[in-house]
């Protein structure tokens, strides 16, 4: 008998967020195996396959690595109420719009929240410990349950330089990115480009989240009061701007329960 699909993934990440989201969004079933950061390479690399490169879905023989080849893989064959990409041929502008955008948006201010937010979060076992171990293999919780954390803590701040420098130009690059969503929500229009839910409005909800602990997002954010001080100065500013008010509707109206 066949396996159902499953998806490895690294349970934090915002582009696994975005994963799950346009899974479920096209209707496709899969279960999820979830790793703890770290231990998510060791999966992927029994899989034959990268650290960077997950979420990936494994359905029998068949292997799709990453948001680029999962869309490739799936939103042409969605029905046309339920594609996210417009046309290349019949949208040109509205399709190079959208996917300049949804990069930008995901390695350009994503990285940023990556960076700020593993900084920040990091400092506070308590409060990111549920993105770190929900649903992952007990072998990972156990590991950092018994000293492993600071082992995980050090590797990841070494693999992505986090320090308090790289954490101020990382908030430099989300504030930008705010900067122009709120520009392009400013004469009223529901969604960033045209008039439907693209991939642009997902990629950039999804890569922002973690700035507004949104409500909705699959990598079990804390809530904002449970927050140290000095990241609400940070967080609390930018939930109330459009962009922020922005991502909330969209995990409110687009992602289901």
């Amino acid at each position: 008998m066949t396996k159902p699909p499953f998806m490895v993934t690294l349970l934090p990440s915002v582009d696994v967020d975005l994963g799950r989201w346009l899974m479920q969004h096209w209707g496709v079933a899969y279960t999820e195996r979830p790793h703890a950061p770290v231990f998510h390479i060791l999966a992927l690399k029994y899989w034959g396959f990268g650290k960077d490169d997950y979420p990936l879905l494994i359905d029998g023989e068949t292997r799709t690595p990453t948001i680029e080849k999962l869309v490739a893989a799936f939103d042409d064959k969605a029905p046309s109420g339920k594609r996210l990409v417009p046309d290349p041929q019949a949208e040109p502008k509205l399709h190079a719009e959208v996917m300049d955008l949804q990069h930008r948006m995901r390695y350009d201010m994503g990285e940023g929240t990556v960076h700020w937010a593993y900084f920040h979060f990091l400092q506070h076992k308590k409060l990111v410990w549920p993105s770190l171990t929900t649903g992952v293999p007990w072998y990972e919780t156990a590991f950092m349950s018994m000293g492993g954390y600071g082992v995980i803590k050090s590797l990841m701040f070494k693999g992505l330089g986090l320090s308090p420098e790289d954490a101020e130009k990382a908030l430099t690059r989300i504030k930008a990115a705010w900067d122009e969503i709120d520009a392009r929500l400013a004469d009223g229009r529901k969604y960033l480009c045209g008039d439907r839910l693209t991939l642009a409005d997902l990629a950039f909800a999804t890569s922002g989240a973690p700035m507004i602990v949104a409500r909705g997002y699959g990598g079990h954010l804390p809530q904002m009061a449970a927050l140290p001080p000095e990241m609400r100065a940070v967080m609390e500013p930018l939930r109330d701007r459009p962009a922020g008010r922005f991502i909330q509707r969209i995990y409110d109206e687009a992602r289901l329960a």
